[in-house]
């Protein structure tokens, strides 16, 4: 077999197997966090649904399974392609951020131990599992800049969701009316407050704003890297 026929090869097998890795990481991270959620401190498992971590590798696995079967089906339209490249690229970014805000904010603060296997697989092992299968796809055709905007949906769902959750001071399964510090409207810094000692404390509302600008920003880089490798795959 030459180099030109295992290249071929590589092309066509490489987005399929990545996209049944991604979903098969993420189901079994999703049950495994179900199922050892009284292990872990909740009171039941239905909690974890209220937390982005889990939303985020339901939505990637999902997607990477439908778009796994596409790529093993013959004669599919443009459209199928459009519609699920660009749900590719939102749950992309989704699952990437439940990566970076875990391993920069959550875990290194944690007072328990958060580096559990199912952890491990929808922290860290679906999130760069995604992002691989996002920048070497040749199926994933490109996304219109238009829909740049269309990333922050999840997680503006999501922060309106938990906030009412939020006010209605629901458990979120640990005691604590919130799901993430960052979301903790009654602490002493609230919404608006600032505290300088350190470590410095902030409001609610600038962690939101913090985090909607990085997601923007994120999409944005997203979206160029791809037009651009998309770009220079045509020349």
């Amino acid at each position: 077999m030459d180099c030109k026929n295992r290249k071929a090869i590589l092309n066509k097998y490489l987005p399929i197997t990545l996209n049944f890795l991604i979903f098969i990481f993420s189901a079994v991270g999703f049950f495994l966090s179900c199922y050892f959620a009284r292990r872990d401190g909740y009171y039941h498992w239905l909690t974890r649904l209220l937390y982005f971590t889990q939303l985020s590798n339901l939505w990637i696995g999902i997607t990477s399974l439908i778009f796994a079967i596409i790529l093993l089906k013959k004669n599919v339209t443009q459209k199928t392609y459009n519609i699920f490249s660009l749900l590719k690229y939102i749950f992309t970014v989704s699952i990437t951020i439940t990566g970076v805000i875990f391993c920069s904010f959550l875990a290194p603060f944690a007072d328990f131990n958060v580096w559990s296997f199912a952890s491990v697989l929808t922290h860290v092992v679906v999130p760069v599992l995604s992002i691989v299968d996002f920048f070497t796809n040749k199926s994933i055709v490109k996304i219109d800049k238009k829909f740049v905007w269309y990333t922050i949906i999840p997680p503006i769902i999501y922060f309106i969701f938990t906030s009412v959750l939020c006010v209605l001071k629901v458990d979120f399964g640990r005691g604590d009316p919130y799901p993430y510090f960052f979301m903790n409207y009654y602490s002493e810094v609230g919404l608006f407050g600032f505290i300088a000692k350190w470590p410095p404390q902030i409001g609610s509302f600038y962690w939101f704003i913090f985090f909607f600008a990085f997601i923007y920003g994120l999409s944005i880089l997203y979206y160029k890297i791809h037009s651009l490798i998309l770009n220079r795959k045509k020349q």
